[in-house]
């Protein structure tokens, strides 16, 4: 199999490793920034180009990986579909939900493959939460967390990442679509029937007076835009009458022993699981004998850009999408966050 891999940026590396790591030839780097992509393209022996045009003519790449600015998603992956190539579309699918639905049309229309880049559900915690939660032992799922708290992580302050125009959202849509897409696929992919959120601009109005210790996607440029929001918190409700508790933010001063701040968990009438978004064990509580138990499943080491690209050429040759979030369930997530956004301006709840 060889692809194409468009965004020769930090996660264009990231893919581009990961399919040296399963296997898979890199045919083509393109990027805006010609001699990025050569370096990256030298570095896998691929050919390096500004734009895609070559890229679609090339009948031995089956297919590319797209990891651009969320602006260039939904033209990039419908060129691509419509060039006969499957696609590997990075998270979020698109700026909204209704965009999602004309990056799906093309999908069916041309019978490409398409799977959303929700890396998290290939993490060693990710992995093994689902697999603990698939034998039945937590019961009944009722509720889960989803929380990661920035000190400060606002990547590229004044960048593309802070610009609405470029980002479509800031925090929520940037790290918020990983903690939804995780919950739901943990919890079996309940539909959401309603929504009540807020999202806060509380460091963008200030950006020379940003405090901070590192930044990546940087360095900052305080004659640029902040326009996007650096923290969302939300109650999603789902059918059923499950619920997702939902905190994410890219800097706030929320004190904790440790950085950043995370917690993933599923409570279920039999048990309940919990990890740090980015830890390598799973913390169990259940009942056993009639006493209560608590549990550390310590986990092996997992690279989840690499099994997420294994099971991407996986789907691709059985046309069937595996552990990767297919563009239906993308879609969800972004109609989840597209209801975040409307809680917010309207401060009322929203409901699907």
């Amino acid at each position: 199999m060889r692809v194409g891999i468009i965004g020769a940026g930090a996660i264009g590396e990231k893919h581009a490793a990961a399919c040296q790591a399963v296997g898979v030839e890199v045919g083509w780097v393109i990027d805006r920034d010609e001699a990025r992509a050569a370096k990256l393209a030298d570095a896998h022996h691929a050919t390096a180009k500004a734009d895609p045009e070559h890229l679609w003519e090339d009948g031995s790449v089956g297919a590319v990986v797209v990891g651009v600015p969320n602006c260039f998603h939904k033209p990039l992956a419908i060129e691509a579909m419509q060039a006969g190539k499957d696609v590997l579309l990075e998270k979020p699918m698109a700026f909204t939900a209704q965009e999602c639905d004309e990056i799906l049309s093309v999908a069916e229309s041309t019978g490409r493959l398409l799977q959303i880049g929700y890396a998290h559900r290939f993490t060693a915690v990710g992995a093994g939460a689902k697999q603990v939660i698939d034998t039945g032992a937590l019961g009944e799922i009722y509720h889960a967390k989803a929380h990661l708290h920035l000190r400060r992580g606002v990547p590229g302050l004044g960048g593309w990442f802070t610009n609405k125009q470029m980002a479509g959202g800031g925090a929520l849509i940037d790290l918020g679509v990983h903690l939804i897409d995780l919950a739901l696929y943990l919890a079996g992919e309940p539909k959401p029937v309603a929504v009540s959120g807020k999202a806060y601009n509380k460091f963008g109005g200030r950006m020379k007076d940003y405090v901070y210790e590192s930044m990546w996607a940087g360095p900052p440029n305080y004659n640029g835009v902040f326009d996007v929001d650096d923290h969302a918190t939300a109650m999603i409700m789902l059918e059923g009458g499950a619920t997702i508790d939902l905190q994410v933010a890219w800097a706030c001063n929320l004190p904790s022993p440790s950085a950043p701040d995370s917690v993933v968990a599923l409570l279920g009438d039999k048990g309940g699981v919990s990890f740090e978004l980015f830890g390598d064990h799973l913390l169990m509580r259940s009942e056993t004998a009639r006493l209560n138990s608590e549990t550390r499943l310590a986990l092996p080491a997992a690279d989840p850009m690499a099994s997420q690209m294994k099971d991407f050429v996986k789907a691709v040759e059985s046309r069937e999408h595996g552990v990767g979030a297919s563009p239906v369930e993308g879609r969800r997530v972004q109609a989840i966050v597209d209801a975040i956004y409307k809680s917010s301006e309207t401060n009322r709840p929203v409901e699907f």
